[in-house]
């Protein structure tokens, strides 16, 4: 996994059009749900030419069409109108609908696909590969959350391709306002299960919080109104300061008796969510100790963290 070029010193766009390539081959969109109607957008906007589009519903396969410029039409014959097709479809539909359209005749040497799944490999796309189309993967690491937003700069695109289609899928990132990311087949899991600690589980985090104000008789408006510029004020700490400078809180201060209020509070109120509170607070004690939490402390707080059954466990161990 690197975020450094592979071209260096020439920008991506520009080496394709010293070696005679074409740097932004005509797409195709295969699927139009938020990723791929986002994508599209953008794509046009970046200057790419989008020739055709296909959906299981036809109303947005023809809104799309006319937003965009293209045909509505099949996914075979989309994938034949075009150099490069981009399937923004489910992750378990790839391998599916890769092997229909190979039957269908769409894939030949010189046409390319890509999928938009952050945790599948671009082998998926074997049966496009095994009749000479160049295949590769293409994940914008953000959360779409409506089809009409607009795709925020300075992304992270997730980019698994070899020779031509790694060149013009660097340009096509580039292209996008964002920022290349190799990355090898078996990094991908872990890559995946990051994004969704980072992005998915933020969620999570906030509805558990937004649950313990509402014991508090505060609504669910209020307890995100409340919550959300905090929030927004570690997000900004962490990209100004980055981590762990941007900790703040009771175990960064080594306050072993807060720990222990909140600790019973939510044992008896939400245990669930004391167990989870127990597993956050073991992974950031390593941040605390970075920061220069004193190791006496730092076991204090543990010894605090620990339910009992586990501390005889370590015990006998």
């Amino acid at each position: 996994m690197t975020l450094s070029p592979e071209f260096p010193p020439v920008p991506a766009a520009a080496h394709l059009a010293t070696a005679g390539l074409d740097a932004r081959p005509s797409l195709a969109i295969i699927g139009l749900g938020r990723v791929g109607t986002v994508l599209g957008q953008a794509l046009k906007q970046a200057g790419y030419r989008i020739v055709a589009v296909s959906s299981r519903v036809p109303e947005k396969a023809r809104a799309a069409a006319t937003a965009l410029g293209a045909q509505a039409t099949t996914p075979a014959r989309a994938a034949r109108a075009a150099e490069l097709t981009l399937l923004t479809i489910s992750d378990d539909a790839i391998p599916a609908v890769a092997a229909e359209l190979a039957q269908a005749g769409a894939w030949r040497q010189g046409k390319a696909v890509i999928h938009a799944s952050g945790v599948s490999p671009a082998g998926v796309l074997a049966p496009a590969a095994q009749q000479g189309a160049a295949i590769g993967a293409f994940h914008p690491l953000a959360a779409f959350a409506r089809p009409d937003m607009p795709l925020p700069q300075g992304l992270t695109f997730a980019i698994e391709a070899q020779g031509t289609l790694h060149q013009q899928l660097w340009a096509m990132a580039t292209a996008l306002g964002g920022q290349p990311l190799n990355l090898a087949p078996e990094d991908k899991t872990l890559y995946h299960a990051a994004a969704v600690i980072a992005s998915n589980y933020t969620v999570t985090l906030t509805s558990l919080a937004v649950q313990l104000f509402e014991r508090m008789e505060a609504t669910p408006e209020q307890a995100l109104r409340a919550l959300l510029p905090l929030m927004r004020t570690t997000l900004d700490n962490m990209e100004r300061q980055g981590v762990p400078q941007a900790l703040t809180g009771p175990l960064l201060r080594g306050d072993v008796s807060t720990v222990r209020q909140h600790l019973l509070a939510l044992d008896e109120a939400a245990p669930q969510v004391a167990l989870l509170y127990r597993c956050l607070a073991a992974g950031t004690l390593p941040l605390a100790q970075q920061r220069g939490l004193e190791s006496d402390m730092a076991g204090a707080l543990q010894d605090t963290i620990t339910l009992p059954g586990e501390l005889l466990i370590e015990q006998e161990v």
